[in-house]
């Protein structure tokens, strides 16, 4: 691994030798649905310069998934693309945005006119991840390395800057609590208003018919990196038995982690490939989750979660570890369906217990922590 590392970083050092650009711009995310961070970002950016953007996205070709020839072709296509075009551009770069670890940044000697800035892929803190959860001595070595790189770390709160110093391995003078961009789209009015949730509800009942006049129960497990574990998240969620006490009043969708493919169900509807997960929260009525963090941005939201760690030993034993006391998630913990069921028709859910961990998660609620970021940045340094 360390080879494909140290081999994308020898090919940006060369290009570095060539003339630095300032005008350059490269996004290295994991997911396509991070568009909505860009669109905030490139949005302040313009206010300050006229930029040319460059997108690397990871893990987004696969040779050994590729069924044949025409595929493979392309994946060879996109493989030169990546590491020389993009590359190419990516050493020109003045700024340098992650939403992600990207290790061969270990290995890369950046011009000192750039800056790498890391805003990560979630709000808070509530699995552990990064250094602290790994054993592997050459990854931690790696997060190190890679943590020295880091000019900029973004979080959202100050109470959860020290968490991110060690699971980056990054100076504590290089956090900085002011949000994340992803964020932006939920405070945003032209996004969390009345009119345009009814048209994101019109849309989605076009799509799903069945659902129409219904509430929306979003069932939203996180992935479990032993794969065959997976196969447990719908086995022990009994769907039927949800459908046939509320299924008058409420439908029940699923999405599943990318990393994670499921066959159908006649009692829940799958939108596991519904690209926009920040409107499936806007028209969800409730959030039932496990140990997944998108519960902190739907926390935003002020709505009521439900969790459901059916394999909560085993989690902790084999997976990972939180942060804080999983007693004190902003929602009720149901042992089974039977749980969940009685806390929706019970509404047992506490608001205020929302509101806390919101507060806790968060110091500003508001859409402008793009503009917050890029305001420190050109603020901080001679453009």
């Amino acid at each position: 691994m360390n080879f494909k590392y140290k081999l994308f970083a020898n090919i940006f050092n060369f290009f570095k030798s060539f003339s630095f650009k300032k005008n350059f711009v490269t996004f290295i995310i994991d997911e396509i649905s991070f568009n909505h961070t860009l669109e905030y970002l490139k949005k302040e950016l313009a206010k300050k310069k006229q930029f040319k953007y460059n997108y690397i996205y990871k893990n987004k070709y696969s040779f050994e998934e590729s069924k044949n020839l025409k595929e493979k072709i392309l994946v060879v296509f996109n493989l030169f693309n990546f590491f020389f075009i993009k590359t190419f551009r990516l050493a020109k770069s003045k700024y340098i945005f992650l939403d992600d670890n990207f290790f061969p940044i270990a290995y890369m000697d950046f011009d000192e006119n750039s800056k790498v800035i890391q805003l990560w892929h979630a709000p808070g803190a509530f699995k552990k991840f990064g250094f602290d959860v790994i054993d592997d001595e050459n990854l931690k070595n790696l997060i190190e390395q890679s943590g020295s790189k880091i000019d900029y770390l973004m979080v959202s709160s100050k109470n959860v800057s020290k968490i991110y110093e060690e699971a980056f391995k990054v100076k504590n003078n290089n956090l900085l609590a002011l949000g994340t961009p992803k964020t932006d789209y939920y405070f945003d009015e032209r996004n969390n208003n009345s009119e345009n949730i009814e048209d994101i509800r019109a849309k989605f009942d076009k799509m799903y018919p069945e659902i129409k006049g219904k509430k929306i129960v979003l069932y939203a497990p996180t992935f479990r990196e032993n794969k065959e574990r997976n196969n447990d998240i719908l086995s022990n969620f009994d769907s039927k038995l949800f459908c046939s006490y509320l299924g008058e009043e409420y439908s029940l969708i699923f999405k599943s982690h990318p990393k994670f493919k499921i066959s159908k169900d006649k009692y829940f509807i799958n939108v596991s490939d519904y690209e926009n997960t920040d409107e499936l929260l806007l028209i969800s009525d409730i959030l039932i989750t496990d140990y997944s963090s998108i519960m902190i941005e739907y926390a935003i939201l002020t709505k009521p979660m439900i969790f459901y760690p059916f394999d909560f030993d085993y989690y902790v034993a084999n997976e990972r570890e939180f942060y804080f006391d999983y007693n004190q998630v902003p929602g009720p913990i149901a042992k089974n369906t039977e749980d969940i069921i009685k806390f929706i028709k019970n509404d047992s859910f506490d608001f205020e217990k929302i509101r806390d961990f919101l507060y806790k998660s968060y110091d500003y609620l508001d859409d402008n922590s793009s503009k917050r970021i890029v305001e420190y940045i050109f603020n901080n340094e001679k453009n």
